[in-house]
């Protein structure tokens, strides 16, 4: 079946679809200890939307940023909010503003060549001992991502890696070294990724949700004190199992070429790099710094004013770091635009109610489990379900307004639900399609799908210890 048939197959079910759940008849209502919870019309057209969106999703036969337009557009069809509020529920989410910021300063760290010039650095201090380059791969990878985005790190790491393997002489598929090399370079920012609010799309999400759903305002600190601790935790074992799966053939120190040394950069930094150092040293003082300030003088910054005016930094005069038709090849305009229009989604389907019908339906066994069952099984449904979603704000987007409605019932905090939930969206080691960041190191042709679900699999039952520890021992302290 040719490519166009499939996008018309696909968008011909999700629309079948859409229409046979609105015109279902309304289920009975959930009985709950508070009562009896009913899906209305309202809730059961905004599910038929949800799912029509979903289908897209799962097929992709239309854009991810398109079919969230597109959900909006029905949205309105469907008579289930006023435009200007279904509007207003995303694009004028402070969220949108913060994550142009975070992308900006993503790009103009890159521009200025500081990225590259940390990564080169590390690598040659490590010398080329096969088991260390991969380490120091990841640990780069989690390191970077911290403050750039996944996609981002994968992309200025992987010509690194390709340029040891060829120059070391190993062909794609023929190595393990290559493997774990080019895995790790998934994996390490994927696992950097959820020690702070910047690392990952989907935790941009959780902080707006959290924020207007709940209306609770998650700060750094909070965020970094469950995040930094749970990637500590995972980092280990990933390491361990990614050169168990794939032991690395040895790399002898006659075999390493003389030139590898041009990967070092000149010994003094440029002024570009030491412009866009220090823009990136005061927005992490600022977003670190905020609790004090706010606890010495009563004045708190946003997070995303922050993000926001350190993407502006970049293009002052006299900076020339990054100049505006760069940070628009740089930042991904589509991924925004599905930000946006996710959340106007997500809202609509919280404020009809249908989120905690189908949160009480699908989820509700957590809500009479145990504190730490609980984040240990959101973590894993969220694993299996990453399975089926290549967007890890897509999964934010659908999965955390759930998770906040069911906490609503049953009394829970929700940043102890929305958290783990939110944290493991990026948590996609299974299959390559399952993350973007995956499919970067993948495009270089050193590892098979299967060889990544091969030591993926075993990453996968890992992660939710590493997430649950993290929430049970070091949540509490800040929150």
């Amino acid at each position: 079946m040719s490519t166009d048939k499939k996008q018309i197959t696909a968008l011909s079910v999700a629309i079948l679809v859409m229409i046979g759940i609105y015109l279902l008849p309304l289920p009975q209502p959930i009985q709950t200890a508070e009562g009896a919870v009913a899906l209305t019309a309202e809730g059961k057209a905004s599910l038929a939307v949800l799912a029509f969106v979903i289908i897209l999703w799962l097929t992709e036969a239309i854009p991810f940023p398109v079919t969230a337009l597109f959900g909006l557009f029905l949205a309105y069809s469907f008579g289930l909010a006023p435009f200007d509020d279904i509007v207003g529920y995303g694009f004028g989410n402070a969220v949108v503003v913060f994550f142009i910021g975070v992308l900006a300063l993503s790009s103009g760290l890159t521009r200025s060549g500081l990225a590259e010039r940390f990564t080169s650095i590390i690598i040659n201090r490590v010398g080329f001992n096969s088991h260390k380059i991969v380490f120091a791969f990841m640990v780069l990878g989690a390191l970077l991502s911290m403050w750039i985005v996944n996609m981002s790190v994968a992309a200025i790491l992987l010509p690194m890696a390709v340029f040891i393997l060829k120059k070391i002489g190993h062909k794609p598929m023929e190595s393990n070294f290559g493997r774990a090399l080019l895995i790790a370079v998934a994996w390490g920012p994927a696992i950097g990724g959820i020690t702070t609010p910047v690392g990952n799309g989907a935790n941009i999400v959780a902080l707006g949700y959290l924020r207007e759903l709940a209306g609770i305002p998650i700060n750094f600190l909070t965020w970094m004190a469950v995040g930094v601790p749970a990637a500590l935790l995972i980092l280990p074992p990933a390491y361990l199992i990614l050169v168990r799966v794939f032991p690395p053939e040895n790399i002898s120190a006659e075999k390493t070429p003389a030139d590898i040394k041009e990967m070092l950069p000149p010994a003094r930094l440029t002024a570009a790099e030491w412009k866009a150092l220090v823009i990136f040293a005061l927005a992490v003082l600022f977003w670190l710094g905020d609790p004090l300030l706010h606890y010495l003088t009563g004045f708190s910054i946003p997070i995303e004013v922050v993000a926001l005016g350190a993407g502006i930094a970049f293009f002052l005069p006299g900076m020339n770091v990054l100049n505006w038709k760069e940070a628009q090849s740089d930042i991904d305009w589509g991924s925004i635009l599905l930000i946006a229009a996710g959340l106007s989604l997500g809202m609509i389907v919280y404020e009809t109610g249908a989120a905690r019908w189908l949160a009480l339906l699908v989820f509700s066994p957590l809500g009479v489990m145990g504190h730490a069952l609980r984040i240990f099984l959101a973590v894993l449904m969220v694993e299996a379900l990453k399975v089926f979603f290549s967007s890890n704000t897509v999964t934010g987007v659908i999965l955390i307004p759930m998770v906040i409605a069911l906490a609503a019932t049953f009394d829970i905090n929700p940043w102890y639900l929305a958290g783990p939930v939110a944290i493991a969206t990026s948590m996609a080691f299974i299959l390559v399609t399952s993350s973007p960041t995956n499919v970067i190191p993948y495009g270089a042709g050193y590892f098979s799908i299967k060889d990544f679900a091969r030591a993926g699999i075993f990453l996968t039952f890992i992660v939710p210890f590493g997430i649950t520890a993290a929430f049970l021992f070091f949540a509490p302290l800040v929150f």
